[in-house]
C-alpha cells in the first residue's frame, strides 16, 4: 500500500471500536485507527495480524506517546458516544493526523511501530489479584441479595454485554468463573484490563439495579458492602480502589 488512503469517519456512537479491530485485523489490514472524542484522543496501528500499537495523543501538545494500558484506556472511551473514528488504509506512523509543527517531535517513532504494543511482562499476583477481586464481587453480590435479585443471571448478562471490549469476561468462552467469591481465570489479559472489565461488568448490575425510588438506597448498600471488604484487607482493595466509587455510583471510601 503505497498511498495513505482515508475511509469515512465513523461514530463512537453506533460503531464498536473492539469489533472494527477484530475484523480489520481478521483481513489483513495495515494502517492506522484515529480515535477522537471531547477530551480523549489516540491512534492504533495495525500491522497485519501483527502487534498492535497505540499512542495516545496529549491534547495540549499534541505529541503521541505509547502508556502502559492504552489498549484499555481507549476501549472504554471508544464506548462513550459522539466520538470519530477514522480508518487510514497504508499509515504506519503517528503524526499524519496531527498538525506539520508536531512531526518533527514524532521523528523516529516509526522504527518503533512493529514491537509495539509488546510491553515489559507483568510483575503481577494473580493470586492475589483473584482474591482481591472475588471480594469485590462477592461484596456486590450481597448487595444485590439483599433487593432480591438474581445475581448470578444480572452477572451473566453484564459480562456478555462488556464480552466485545473485554473478550475474557465473555461466558460463551468458558475462560471466566466466580463462585462464592473465588475467581479463576483460564487466560489471562494485563491487570489493568482485567480490573477495568470486572469494573465495568459489576458497574453496569448496579446500574441496572439502582432505577427505582430505592435507588439511592441500593447504590448506598453497595458502597457499604464494599467498604466493609476493603477494610477486611489489610492493603484495601488493591488496584480495585479506584474504580470503587464508578461501580457503586457513591461514594464508597
Amino acid at each position: 500500500m503505497d498511498a495513505v488512503k482515508q475511509f469515512d469517519v465513523l461514530n463512537t456512537s453506533y460503531v464498536n471500536l473492539a469489533a472494527l479491530l477484530r475484523y480489520l485485523r481478521g483481513q489483513d489490514f495495515s494502517g492506522s485507527i484515529h480515535v477522537a472524542l471531547d477530551d480523549y484522543e489516540a491512534e492504533i496501528f495495525l500491522n497485519g495480524s501483527g502487534p498492535v500499537a497505540v499512542f495516545e495523543i496529549d491534547r495540549t501538545s499534541r505529541v503521541p506517546a505509547q502508556n502502559e494500558g492504552a489498549m484499555e484506556r481507549l476501549l472504554v472511551h471508544a464506548r462513550e458516544p459522539g466520538g470519530a473514528i477514522t480508518v487510514y488504509e497504508g499509515k504506519t506512523r503517528p503524526g499524519s493526523t496531527t498538525s506539520p509543527a508536531t512531526e518533527s517531535s514524532i521523528h523516529g517513532f516509526e522504527d518503533r511501530i512493529p514491537i509495539a504494543g509488546v510491553a515489559p511482562a507483568e510483575q503481577v499476583d494473580w493470586d492475589d489479584l483473584f482474591r482481591v477481586s472475588g471480594d469485590v464481587i462477592a461484596a456486590v453480590e450481597r448487595a444485590v441479595a439483599s433487593v432480591g435479585a438474581d445475581f448470578a443471571t444480572n452477572f451473566r448478562t453484564a459480562c456478555i454485554a462488556v464480552g466485545d471490549d473485554y473478550p475474557f469476561l465473555d461466558p460463551t468462552a468458558s475462560n471466566f468463573k466466580y463462585s462464592k467469591g473465588n475467581v479463576t481465570l483460564s487466560r489471562r489479559p494485563s491487570s489493568s484490563a482485567y480490573v477495568a472489565g470486572l469494573s465495568e461488568s459489576l458497574r453496569r448490575i448496579v446500574n441496572k439495579l439502582a432505577i427505582d425510588k430505592e435507588g439511592k438506597r441500593f447504590r448506598e448498600r453497595v458502597a457499604v458492602e464494599l467498604a466493609g471488604a476493603a477494610r477486611m484487607r489489610p492493603n484495601g482493595l488493591g488496584e480495585f480502589k479506584l474504580q470503587l466509587d464508578r461501580i457503586a455510583g457513591t461514594r464508597v471510601l
